[in-house]
């Protein structure tokens, strides 16, 4: 039995801010990013391309919208029942994890309707053969199940019935308004294949990482996730390591433990809802549980756009653009001296953000 290692809190930060691509020395596509990451969460449309411009040198919003029209990276309703954007690659073995979840609780509050799932399944199938609105699918829904779905789960059925993508442009740059969505073209696999994929790219992008992290990340349960890792395990083993506070956390083969975890990490902006800030389900080697509260809304599940001080939350940030002047508003939740540095990639992302302003300002709230 190999020795177990314990990483420090810091080895952690460090490894993470590295894993997810924050160090910015990596020359990516946008597709070949989103596959490192596993998944970028997409329900704010902005925030993937934001994500990308944090990690890769010289992103442009033109890149990621051209993966998503042809489907190296696609939008769908995934993990949590949440959007994100993620490798076509892999969108098959994502979708199945998922989907073994969603149905699960939506036969159990259908238990006792007389639903007949398979008829729907099929009546959806055809109908999503051409892009659909939401609207469109509840419709159909309601039709097709005469009745027997309840009101609140008329596109959550079609979604874990069916693989169901959206058509471009949504997940575009600031591209708002009602989404349309068509059926993937192509098989589910079976399980454990699915599960264990999906915790293989979770692992890659996010480890090491315990037990609960995995099923956090995915919405699963623990029941479904444990296959997953036993089918790891069998296929060439995962590394053990341990956490200062004793936990178990599970890493990837050959993976690369942190260059220097001593050394000073550069500031870095995060957009609302990152997923380096939600995929654990122990969030601090990124967000300071000080001010966890602060970031994080639980009411409503908003995780506020961030900015990063030696790879750890030090406060939030927010814009705005009126009659041609761009401000950038940095509220400070942890003390700091890297006001210089912080205002020099403000400058940067405020261009990223409002190309065409006349003025652009990086200010500090007291």
């Amino acid at each position: 039995m190999p020795d177990v290692r314990t990483l420090s809190d810091r080895e952690l930060t460090v490894g993470y801010f590295e894993r997810q691509l924050l160090h910015r020395k990596q020359e990516l596509t946008a597709a070949a990013a989103v596959s490192r990451l596993a998944a970028l969460q997409a329900q704010y449309s902005p925030s993937p391309h934001l994500a990308l411009w944090a990690r890769l040198p010289g992103f442009g919003q033109p890149e990621l919208e051209a993966a998503l029209r042809d489907g190296t990276v696609v939008k769908s309703t995934l993990m949590r029942g949440t959007l994100h954007l993620v490798p076509g690659a892999d969108y098959g073995h994502l979708a199945a994890a998922w989907r073994r979840r969603w149905l699960t609780e939506l036969r159990g509050r259908h238990r006792d309707t007389g639903l007949d799932e398979a008829a729907l399944e099929a009546s959806l199938r055809s109908f999503a053969v051409v892009p659909r609105s939401a609207e469109e699918l509840r419709e159909h829904t309601a039709l097709a199940s005469g009745g027997r779905v309840r009101a609140e789960d008329l596109l959550h059925y079609p979604r874990a019935l069916l693989p169901l993508v959206h058509v471009a442009p949504s997940g575009h740059w600031r591209a708002h308004g009602k989404p349309r969505m068509v059926l993937w073209d192509g098989e589910l696999p079976p399980e454990p294949a699915a599960t264990a994929r999906l915790v293989r790219r979770y692992l890659a992008g996010y480890g090491p990482a315990s037990r609960a992290d995995v099923a956090h990340f995915g919405g699963l349960r623990l029941g479904q996730v444990d296959p997953a890792l036993a089918e790891l395990d069998r296929q060439g083993g995962l590394v053990r390591h341990r956490a200062e506070d004793g936990r178990e956390l599970l890493d990837l083969p050959g993976a690369p433990p942190p260059s220097d975890p001593d050394r000073e990490l550069p500031v870095r902006f995060l957009p609302k809802w990152d997923a380096a800030l939600l995929s654990h389900a122990d969030r601090t080697r990124m967000l300071p549980a000080a001010i966890h509260r602060q970031v994080y809304r639980a009411v409503n599940g908003t995780l506020l756009a961030s900015y990063l001080v030696d790879g750890l939350v030090a406060g939030v940030w927010e814009h705005r653009c009126t009659r041609g002047a761009a401000v950038l508003t940095l509220t400070p939740l942890l003390p700091h001296a890297r006001r210089p540095e912080l205002e020099r990639e403000g400058e940067r992302l405020l261009a990223f953000l409002e190309p065409g302003a006349e003025s652009r300002t990086v200010a500090f709230a007291s």
